[in-house]
């Protein structure tokens, strides 16, 4: 080795040899040694390591080649450095995914040494300096010992990087000789150039300079000989004559041209660095022949990983510029792009904020997890992070969005509804002061993964930056849409979003990816194959090209996999089965794992985690995005890996990445609960992590989290058959209010049947109470299967009554909250005096915030006669009013609904109206999704008014699909046919629902109304006969907020089977609501005014002059109410009695 070279030193030309700090060093036996002389080759790029195995076993690799490859890395890099640290990252013979790569200054390799140094005797050369092209072309003749990598001459790639060494050679020859006769040391020049010429016969440039040479010292004959010598050599090798270099050198020295004399040598230019010297980071080149005036040559740049080939999407990409340009001009745009997994949702919104990167925007980035044990929020959370480092928030906003800069669980104040708008608001604000700055590109990946409040925060963020240049994209699997997700689809579409489904790419298009991924030559018929059998699939096609490059043609010619997944396990089965094994191991932790959690996990041999994360690298299963980090590549890598494990094993592993985290993470609290939870075998911890992520969960306003590992925790305690039935019940608890809060109302109320029949048998009389009230949430109306009462729960809230003391107050009043809800709509008066006694004790202790739950319960006992229309105005607005007064944020959306529901059935539609969009909004901002759905069967109200029965019906079903994703009950679908049920009936119709009539009937025949809908759906039918046996055991009509329209509706059926007893006690009940619209109270359905139905009935009954009234009365409601079309019918009837219309 040349002197002056530290740390790992390669030669190759002539004997393959390496040595550190002078010291030779052990390459082991042939194939290990090839493989340090491919990277060599390589001139530092990465080399895929399924392109190593492919050279190193030309043919067919064994099976286990990937275990071979990583065990020559691991020898060769204890060769290259034997005093690296155990378990610290290599620096020479690095792993660069999806291979491997040699990280050595240019001066350490001569070959590299060599390439430079002839580029630089060219360099001086073009800058007239041909003193210093000489010294260099002298180094770089200096450094040849002998044929490159003869060694290896079996190996094709050594092949052809030895020719090429080869012409370098003879180029350094050349260009030493040019040097030598701008000098004018042509005598000195011949020798060499005479060996020259013979040995490259065919060589022109070497005739030219040797018959140049000659001339200039003095030879003409010779180098006219010379001449002739080139042109016989080449007409009888070749059968051509000479190049026009050639002969125009033969007709100056037959003229003795004065060109051809030798010129004075020129002054080294000033300063000694030529034209193009790099800017790169420099080492002094070790030849010891180097004069002061060597040129310092650089260390390769430490080059960045490059991603995988981006093709296509062209459109894609313009249409998401376009984007980009309408939110740059000042308007919050959304952006959601979708596709299936491996489609290159990431790829393209990466390629996309690079462009835009480039222009000046600020872009961030935040992506669902795809497993449990990250935090609520998370993308939320990762994407203000990285923006607040580099511009933080002033000291208040800071405080506010605290739950998402940092981890800490903080309070939540009086009412967490209120902190959570707040929060959301701060977000708001937060984006909007940078976006003042530059435009904001603001990235949500996989919102499949989404959970409730990463939704939440989204939903709300384009009303509040109207205005403000921002383009929020989204990506999501459109075969893995959530309910929750769905019904985030369904509010944003409100504001136009530009939606992008990934298609497939074209043939063309994934014939380059497989080019790309193959050394091996793919042909055709085979790259058609590849395009039909992925679907154009990005990552599929790639993994498979992976797969047919490994495994050669043979495999291609027997057909592509069918799935991903089997590609993906035929690329894990190439990995030594320890790596196979420790990924598996990563698979658990999730998809990012920290090196020392996995080290313990996989029994604390970290050599032999490193050597798995090599091989996991090397085979682009995995990246490393910091330094003690890994991360799968992709999901679907993860979920292939975590599929192949065993129940009871992945347990197992959960245990003990629980452990290793506890250790290494105490912080993430999440990801403990999660692994705890999972691994199922130390419950105590389980349930304190659960207990404490839920609370954090909560600070987030992630309901749906906390729930979800509160019913994990409290679930697992059961299954454990746990000894303290008083935690379990404590667990359950929290379990069923942190469901309830999450809108998981059936959950709720399931697990709620079950702890009070647990708790009852337990006899802590306070306790069942705790569990009763647990589920209580604000609500607009009956929070159980409509019609029927939970006996089992009223009777414990009576026992749970008794046995309270008297400094208990707060429980008596929620319990006595909890009755009257419970008792809503029924007969017996117990409902109601529990709403009137928890009002009064409410207003006693002097707590706003008990007062309104109170009063909520108040409100639902109020539509027991139409005089309480009064009642319901007064409490809805008390409501409204402490809520505002107190911060009380949840109660702010309900006292605006209910207002909504007050307003309309007092005929005063556009406060109702009014009402309905501030509630609607501050449920989508509060995250309280139910009670704004409820309210939203007004939109198909409003369809009925105006005589648009076509959009009626699709607003019922937009609003039933989307409470049906929160599951209650399954009622919503009967509120669906209720609404749809009158829109026929108004139009004759009715006799198409017969099917759907006879449903509800079924699914609730213990409510009256169910019996009347499915009779006049018959009779319309023509099947009379069946309609008077479905009506013969009708129920009666529940004193409830259906009351009016319910009660209508049995008037018509009474007229239809001519049932007079029947219509004149209709009749007498709803005289009291003449001057309503049928379904005021409710506001889902409507058959018209009342004071019509009471016309007909008394018409029925023969008392034309009261029909007369009613009829006028209907026609002023109907007016007010812009109802044309009933205004209309009421006048057509009054003048079949001989009246005028009014």
């Amino acid at each position: 080795m040349a002197g002056g070279v530290t740390g790992a030193a390669i030669r190759v030309l002539g004997p393959f040899e390496a040595s550190v700090n002078g010291a030779c060093a052990d390459l082991g036996g042939p194939r290990q040694r090839a493989v340090l002389a491919r990277l060599a080759a390589a001139h530092g790029q990465m080399v895929p390591a399924e392109r190593l195995i492919d050279e190193l076993w030309p043919g067919e690799a064994p099976p286990r080649a990937a275990a071979g490859l990583q065990s020559f890395v691991s020898h060769l890099r204890r060769a290259l450095e034997p005093d690296r640290p155990p378990r610290t990252p290599a620096e020479v013979l690095v792993t660069s995914p999806p291979g491997y790569a040699l990280r050595l200054p240019i001066g350490n390799v001569d070959a590299w040494r060599f390439d430079t140094l002839v580029d630089e005797a060219g360099e001086f050369l073009a800058a007239a300096d041909p003193a210093t092209a000489r010294l260099r072309a002298d180094a770089a003749l200096g450094e040849w010992r002998g044929p490159a990598y003869a060694e290896f001459a079996e190996l094709s790639w050594a092949v052809t990087e030895a020719g090429r060494l080869e012409e370098r050679h003879r180029l350094a020859v050349e260009r030493r000789a040019e040097a030598m006769l701008r000098l004018g040391a042509a005598t000195e020049a011949v020798p060499d150039l005479e060996a020259h010429a013979a040995a490259n016969p065919m060589r022109e440039e070497a005739w030219r300079l040797l018959a140049l040479a000659l001339y200039r010292a003095g030879r003409q004959g010779d180098a006219l000989g010379a001449l002739r010598r080139a042109r016989a050599t080449l007409a009888d090798e070749l059968g051509v004559d000479p190049g026009p270099a050639l002969r125009r050198l033969e007709a100056d020295i037959l003229a003795q041209a004065p060109e051809l004399d030798p010129q004075p040598a020129p002054m080294p230019p000033t300063p000694t660095t030529p034209p193009t010297a790099s800017t790169a980071p420099m080492v002094s080149t070790p030849l010891q022949t180097a004069p002061p005036l060597l040129r310092l040559v650089p260390e390769p740049a430490e080059e960045a990983p490059a991603g995988p080939l981006f093709v296509g999407r062209a459109d894609e990409l313009a249409r998401l510029a376009a984007a980009a340009q309408a939110s740059a001009a000042g308007r919050c745009t959304v952006a959601l792009v979708s596709g299936e997994a491996g489609m290159g949702k990431t790829s393209l919104i990466e390629r996309f904020g690079d462009t835009l990167g480039g222009e000046g925007w600020t872009c961030a980035w935040g992506s669902a997890p795809e497993t449990g044990g990250a935090p609520a929020a998370w993308p939320w959370a990762e994407l203000l992070r990285e923006l607040a480092a580099a511009d933080p928030p002033e000291a208040e906003l800071a405080r506010t969005l605290g739950p998402l800069l940092g981890d800490a669980v903080t309070g939540l104040g009086a009412d967490a509804t209120t902190a959570r708008f707040r929060l959301h608001l701060a977000v708001a604000d937060y984006l909007g002061a940078l976006s003042e700055k530059a435009p904001l590109l603001l990235v949500l990946d996989d919102l499949h993964w989404a959970d409730d409040e990463t939704l939440a925060v989204l939903t709300g963020l384009p009303a509040r930056l109207r205005g403000r240049p921002v383009l929020v994209v989204g990506t999501f699997r459109q075969t893995e849409i959530s309910d929750r997700l769905a019904t985030t689809l369904a509010t944003l579409a409100r504001q136009e979003p530009l939606r992008i489904e990934l298609a497939g790419l074209a043939p063309d298009e994934v014939a380059r990816l497989v080019r790309d991924v193959c050394v091996t030559e793919v042909g055709e018929a085979d790259l058609a194959g590849i395009a039909e059998r992925t679907g154009g699939n990005p990552f599929f096609t790639r993994e498979t090209a992976r797969l047919l490059d490994a495994e050669g043609m043979p495999a291609a010619a027997r057909g592509v996999p069918a799935g991903v997944g089997d590609v993906l396990r035929r690329h894990i089965a190439r990995l030594p089965e320890d790596a196979q094994s420790i990924l598996r191991n990563a698979a658990v932790v999730g998809r990012d794992v920290d090196l020392a959690v996995l080290t313990e996990v996989s029994g604390g041999d970290e050599d032999a985690v490193i050597e798995a994360v090599e091989a996991g690298l090397a085979g682009g299963l995995i990246v490393e995005p910091a330094a003690g980090r890994i991360r799968f590549g992709h999901a679907l890598v993860r979920d292939t890996l975590y599929g192949e494990l065993s129940r009871i094993r992945r347990t197992r592993i959960h245990g003990r990445v629980a452990a290793a985290l506890e250790r290494w993470r105490p912080g993430e609290i999440a990801a403990l609960a999660h692994h705890f939870l999972a691994a199922g075998d130390e419950p105590a911890k389980a349930v304190r992590y659960a207990r404490l992520a839920a609370e954090a969960a909560e600070a987030r306003f992630a309901h749906g989290t906390a729930a979800e590992l509160l019913v994990r925790a409290a679930d697992l305690l059961r299954a454990r058959d746990s000894e303290s039935l008083r935690e379990l019940l404590e667990t359950e608890v929290d379990a069923i209010h942190a469901s309830a809060l999450a809108g998981l109302v059936v959950a709720a109320r399931e697990r709620r049947w079950r702890a009070i029949a647990e708790a009852r048998a337990f006899g802590d009389l306070r306790l069942l109470g705790r569990i009763i009230v647990s589920y209580d949430v604000p609500t607009l109306w009956t929070s159980h299967v409509y019609g029927t009462v939970d006996h089992d729960a009223i009777e414990a809230a009576e026992e749970a009554l008794a046995g309270l003391g008297d400094d208990d107050e707060e429980l008596r009043i929620r319990l006595l909250t909890s009755l009257a809800i419970e008792l809503e709509g029924d007969p017996d008066e117990r409902g109601a005096e529990a709403s009137v006694e928890a009002v009064r004790r409410a207003r006693r202790l002097g707590r706003p915030d008990l007062l309104a739950v109170a009063l909520n319960g108040r409100f639902l006992n109020a539509f027991r006669t139409a005089d309480d229309l009064a009642e319901r105005r007064r409490i809805s607005a008390e409501i409204l009013e402490l809520a505002t007064a107190h911060d009380l944020g949840l109660y702010q959306v309900l006292g605006h609904l209910q207002m909504q529901s007050a307003s309309f059935a007092s005929l005063d539609l556009a406060a109702a109206r009014e009402h309905l969009e501030v509630g609607r909004r501050l449920a989508d901002q509060y995250g309280l999704p139910l009670l704004g759905l409820i309210a939203s069967w007004y939109d198909a109200i409003e369809h009925v008014f105006a005589a648009r029965p076509e959009a009626a019906e699709r607003a019922y079903s937009e609003v039933g699909d989307a409470i049906g994703r929160t599951g209650i009950w399954s009622s919503e679908r009967g509120m669906e046919m209720v609404g749809v049920f009158c829109v026929r009936l108004s139009q004759g119709r009715a006799g198409e629902l017969v099917d759907a009539a006879r449903w509800i009937w079924q699914e609730w025949p213990h409510v009256g109304a169910a019996a009347d809908l499915y009779a006049i759906a018959l009779i319309e039918a023509g099947r009379t006969a069946e309609a008077r046996r479905v009506v013969a055991d009708a129920g009666p009509v529940r004193p409830d907020f259906f009351f009016d329209l319910v009660m209508s509706i049995r008037g018509l059926r009474a007229i239809a089977l001519d049932e007079h007893e029947l219509a004149a006690d209709v009749y007498e009940r709803l005289l009291p609501y003449e001057g309503h619209v049928s379904g005021g109270a409710c506001t889902v359905a409507s058959v018209g005014p009342v004071a019509h139905i009471l016309g007909d009935l008394a018409v029925f009954l023969g008392r034309p002059g009261p029909a007369a009234g009613h009829y006028r009365r209907a026609a002023e409601v109907a007016e007010r109410i812009g109802a044309q079309h009933w205004a209309e019918a009421a006048r057509t009837a009054l003048a079949a009695l001989g009246h005028p219309a009014a």
